[in-house]
């Protein structure tokens, strides 16, 4: 079942130094506005609880899903390899309280 996303709750994370927001859910893409990046994760096979790729659509071993605010170059357009994995910052905040954050208050939350 896909969710919307203005009514989910996200875990704030960061991927290869760029601040994203991750939820395990399915996002419906309707309901993400045109500004954010949206990507599903997978997980590796064998169900080990390893993130590793980013993907515009995952269907089988699908992990959860991230919004980003810049784009992750997709290899072949069709992966970006998450070699570092996710790193959970610990917390939680709405897609519009995301969209609001600036720079500085990204920084913020890294460090």
């Amino acid at each position: 079942m896909m969710r919307d996303a203005r009514d989910e709750d996200f875990e704030l994370a960061e991927i290869d130094n760029v601040v994203v927001i991750f939820t395990n859910a399915r996002i419906d893409r309707d309901t993400v506005p045109f500004d954010l990046y949206c990507y599903d994760v997978r997980e590796s096979e064998g169900f080990s609880g390893d993130p590793v790729t980013l993907e515009k659509v995952v269907s089988i071993n699908h992990w959860g899903t991230i919004l980003s605010k810049k784009p992750f170059p997709l290899e072949d357009d069709a992966y970006y390899p998450l070699k570092d994995g996710i790193n959970y910052l610990g917390e939680t905040c709405t897609m519009d309280e995301f969209m609001e954050m600036n720079p500085e208050d990204e920084m913020d939350v890294m460090f």
